[in-house]
């Protein structure tokens, strides 16, 4: 069963075109759309350049937005750019996996355009040097060994004279049809009728958009069918209460007239394959990308397709109907289940709005808050007002200071300050935000913090002022590991169009130097009025940068997600929050701010329902540390 489970790498299934964005790996002259080149990656800093710097889905959620250019086979951004201290992970040598003490650029850059450019690449075990593989590919996932939801092992042929409750371990068995199902040395025997199918529910609910399921399963096959019996037996996941016959989303089911085992998915015959004998092991692995792989003995048999983002509370349900005497009838002799949590960025279990408090009254921010955790409170900054507030999240609520921690009182800040953005360093609290000066520009300004969020100083020193060609900043977007900061922001061109630009530094005193040549700004670019991205929040998740942002089209928002090792060569996910159909966000959301925790991932939002925006939070469960052990 390990093995089966370790060797799940199925398809994917996405709406996504799935495109890469390899662009530090073009040439100089096919970068597209004012990347820019080394020789301008200060000309909009404030100070000095950086460390290792040169210088200075559902309808209505907006749509996955322009298609992704390919890459060239070049390595221009890799050689721009100190690529080895930019990497989120500072303890994952890619050069190991190439065999070399030292990476070679050109080797990088072609490895990640052979395993981002195919719809199915990414799942490949070559690919495992890549930790933005792991996301959304049903790879790097968490073996669960706790509070599992399943039993490991049914061994039904050895649970002769027991009840179903104590041959599944003592899990939860709620059994249908008008018999009860029998056990005898040939295992189970579903029991159903010649016009209704019998079995058993066993186990709680799985989660099949984030859980990865490897069934192994060994049937007994009737005797003296002749292809004439009604005898057949199965074990299918169902996304409802059985009836006269099991609603079987996907499973695997045993006919004893055709002597076939067919793959059922959405209550069909997908395909169908020769039975074998009672020693035949069959394997069927689940991956919450939504490919069912089928195995008869280890060797694959095909690759299919189901609907895994419907089975988000699927019950294991084994099932079947008998007309012959037990002693002949087709039974279960043997399942054993494994189960692993895998990231999933459309899964989010928990999507609710926030209710905002300041002095025990309500208030509606203006936008979302930053979110950040220090070790022991989760703290969100927010636009109420004129103003900048700190607050507690206490149980879907928001306790907001009466006090405002930063109002405009600078000529810089003449026209207000915004987006605020939270970062704990493990020791103090900084607080970057856009401030406009009398003629609208922004730019992007910090104050500092002891342990407490409470009071903030400013910084005498900008951290980017506009300058060639661009008109504005806002949005920022800051993170620190391990010495480096790390910050995306949206800029405005002087030509009208907007993108989204990284910057680095290991000192907020001595300036940040720009990430140059990457493939942030063609990922991110808008020209059209029709369409935009803004509100980026970066986080390292699973050794990987994730970059949260929000993209209108028309009039609707969705977030989007792409991912990244090095902030250079960026996989986009496409649309993860989209219109939920109902409630608060049910038109969509924008916004984003994301908090990367153990083994899940929270964000806040604004959730868009046709009349107004309303604060939002949600949470999913991703592995947050499988990808590190690769190398």
């Amino acid at each position: 069963m390990e093995q089966a489970v370790t060797h799940l790498r199925p398809h994917r299934q996405t709406s996504w075109p799935f495109c890469i964005l390899v662009w530090a790996a073009l040439t100089a002259a096919g970068l597209a759309g004012g990347c820019g080149s080394a020789s301008d990656a200060t000309e909009d800093l404030a100070g000095a350049g950086g460390v290792g710097g040169r210088g200075g889905f559902q309808d209505g959620a907006g749509g996955p937005g322009p298609e992704a250019p390919a890459q060239d086979g070049g390595t221009v951004g890799l050689e721009d750019n100190p690529y080895e201290l930019l990497l989120a992970d500072p303890q994952r040598n890619p050069g190991d996996y190439f065999g070399a003490d030292t990476l070679d650029p050109e080797d990088y850059a072609e490895a990640a355009a052979t395993c981002y450019a195919p719809a199915d690449a990414c799942s490949a075990s070559d690919c495992g040097a890549f930790a933005s593989c792991c996301v959304d590919t049903g790879s790097c996932c968490q073996p669960l060994t706790e509070d599992l939801a399943l039993p490991e092992l049914l061994a039904f042929a050895d649970c002769a004279g027991l009840t179903l409750e104590a041959c599944a371990e003592g899990a939860n068995i709620a059994t249908f049809g008008p018999r009860e199902p029998l056990l005898t040395g040939r295992g189970l025997i579903p029991n159903g009728t010649a016009t209704s199918e019998g079995g058993a529910l066993i186990g709680e609910a799985v989660n099949l958009s984030t859980d990865r399921v490897a069934l192994d399963v060994q049937f007994t096959l009737p005797l003296g069918c002749n292809g004439t019996c009604l005898e057949s037996a199965g074990v299918a996941f169902t996304g409802s209460m059985p009836d006269v016959f099991l609603d079987a989303a996907v499973g695997l089911l045993l006919s004893g007239s055709r002597e076939t085992v067919s793959l059922i998915v959405g209550g069909e015959a997908t395909d169908s394959f020769d039975a074998g004998n009672n020693d035949t092991v069959w394997s069927l692995l689940l991956s919450p990308s939504g490919s069912a792989e089928v195995q008869r003995d280890g060797i694959l048999q095909g690759v299919y397709a189901f609907d895994s983002a419907s089975l988000t509370g699927a019950r294991l349900a084994v099932f079947g109907r008998n007309l012959s005497v037990a002693d002949t009838s087709a039974a279960l002799a043997r399942i054993e289940i494994g189960i692993q949590r895998c990231d999933n960025p459309r899964a989010w279990t928990d999507r609710q709005p926030i209710t905002v408090l300041v002095q025990d009254e309500p208030v509606s921010p203006l936008r979302a808050p930053s979110i950040a955790g220090d070790d022991t409170t989760t703290w969100l900054a927010l636009e109420i007002g004129d103003g900048i507030f700190v607050g507690e999240r206490r149980a879907g609520q928001l306790v907001v200071d009466a006090v405002p921690v930063l109002m405009p009182s600078e000529p810089y800040e003449a026209l207000g300050i915004g987006d605020p953005e939270l970062v704990w360093d493990g020791a103090a609290w900084s607080l970057f935000y856009t401030a406009r000066d009398d003629n609208g520009a922004g730019s992007i300004r910090a104050a500092v913090a002891g342990p407490s969020p409470a009071s903030f100083v400013r910084s005498e020193a900008p951290v980017l002022t506009p300058s060639a060609d661009v008109a504005s900043f806002d949005a920022p977007s800051v993170l620190y590991r391990d010495g480096l900061w790390v910050m995306v922001v949206r800029a405005m061109l002087a030509s009208g169009a907007t993108e989204l630009r990284a910057y680095y530094t290991s000192d907020l005193q001595g300036g940040w130097a720009r990430v140059v040549n990457g493939g942030l700004e063609p990922l991110s670019r808008v020209e059209e009025p029709t369409s935009e991205i803004t509100s980026p929040s970066l986080i390292i998740h699973n050794s990987a940068y994730h970059l949260y942002y929000a993209r209108r089209t028309g009039t609707r928002w969705a977030v989007e997600l792409a991912v990244s090792d090095e902030l250079l060569l960026w996989r986009p996910i496409g649309p993860v929050i989209g219109a939920s159909g109902e409630g608060f966000d049910s038109l969509g959301g924008n916004g984003p701010d994301a908090l990367s925790q153990t083994d899940r991932v929270d964000v806040v939002y604004m959730g868009q329902n046709g009349i107004s925006f309303e604060l939002g939070y949600a949470s999913r469960p991703a592995p947050s540390d499988t990808a590190s052990s690769i190398f």
